[in-house]
């Protein structure tokens, strides 16, 4: 029963938490896109200290690289820093991380980066890794003890202690069903740039609500750069360059982030034939083919919803039959074959996307 009742509020609840993202997450039309990077840790709290490296002073320089970078990759972004000095915004860890996400809500970002260095009870384990917030219970208690070992006080929510039939919850777990396809995407990119550098990949994860990403509004990581404890982690962390070349691993992921987010796929100059022929398609639209259904509703949903940012203006609505008969499509293809070459694409983000034909705006039967 009581499952049940956390099941309806979410249902009721989740219409609100979407639109209170799209606020925060999509930028109108002239206002720039918008990055927080949170140096992990400072003042009182130094993070982990391994010979000549503190954890509070490595992720801070790496931070100031990627702002710096970002000034050149991406000239109209806005980057912020929770940080800039060996300083932080409160004497409880708990109350210091929630205040870094308030810090980035007020930014209005778009995507909330925090930096740190890892560290194990094990030397032998090395590698790279990042973390996204996740409220599944299951994964929550799993996780907990591996992402706590070095933790601060105050780093994580206890699972026990959150309240499952509180508003606040299910605005949390309305936000996350949002952000988490966003928050994977960019964690996916930066785990491999920074494994580019001879980093072991340990991969996404999921595991312990982090305080620090709990009260941000959009989509956030936890970028963990290498390991301290371990030799060769240690060893490439303390080299020359290192901090540029994780500055770049990440700043590279933003920029990706950003234009996969805008539809900027970044692809070769077309020839000019290529471009003659797209243009003559583009000023002459088919009236009947085949799309990529991404969603049907019962009503009707804006076309700049935040669900479809990675199709931002380039998402149809078609009209079909039944209860959910406004349905939203991505592209138009001459042939179903044309079509399936764009489908596994579009399951990255909408994993029960499939291709339908249409007709004059509406959805037809073959």
């Amino acid at each position: 029963m009581r499952n049940l009742i956390i099941a309806l509020m979410l249902l009721v609840l989740l219409p609100v938490g979407v639109n209170a993202a799209e606020a925060e997450n999509v930028a109108p039309e002239g206002r720039k896109r918008v990055v927080v990077i949170d140096p992990g840790h400072g003042g009182p709290r130094p993070g982990k200290v391994m010979k000549d490296i503190a954890e509070e002073h490595y992720v801070l320089d790496v931070s100031k690289e990627v702002r710096k970078q970002l000034k050149t990759k991406m000239s109209d972004l806005e980057v912020y820093l929770t940080r800039s000095s060996d300083s932080a915004y409160h004497e409880k860890q708990a109350e210091d991380n929630k205040r870094r996400a308030e810090f980035a809500n007020r930014k209005g970002a778009d995507l909330y980066v925090s930096i740190h260095a890892n560290a194990h009870e094990k030397t032998t384990v090395n590698g790279c890794e990042v973390w996204v917030l996740t409220l599944n219970e299951r994964l929550m208690n799993q996780n907990q003890g591996q992402a706590a070992r070095y933790a601060d006080d105050g780093d994580f929510i206890a699972p026990e202690d959150i309240d499952r039939t509180s508003q606040g919850f299910m605005m949390a777990v309305a936000r996350q069903l949002e952000n988490e396809p966003f928050s994977r995407f960019f964690a996916e990119e930066c785990c491999r740039n920074m494994s580019s550098y001879g980093l072991k990949n340990l991969g996404v994860k999921a595991g312990p609500v982090f305080t620090v990403l709990y009260y941000f509004e959009g989509p956030g990581v936890i970028v963990e750069l290498a390991y301290l404890t371990n030799s060769e982690d240690y060893a490439y962390l303390s080299k020359k360059g290192s901090k540029t070349e994780m500055a770049t691993a990440i700043s590279d992921a933003i920029v990706s982030y950003f234009k996969a987010l805008d539809g900027d796929a970044s692809e070769p100059a077309e020839s000019a034939e290529e471009s003659t022929t797209e243009s003559v398609e583009e000023a002459a639209p088919l009236t009947e083919g085949y799309t990529i259904q991404l969603i049907s509703s019962t009503t009707e949903v804006d076309k700049s919803d935040y669900q479809f940012k990675e199709y931002k203006g380039r998402v149809e609505l078609y009209m079909g039959t039944g209860r959910y008969k406004y349905k939203y499509c991505y592209g138009s293809y001459a042939t179903r074959e044309a079509a399936r070459e764009e489908l596994e694409h579009a399951r990255k983000t909408f994993k029960d996307a499939y291709v339908v034909r249409f007709k004059d705006g509406n959805i037809v039967a073959k």
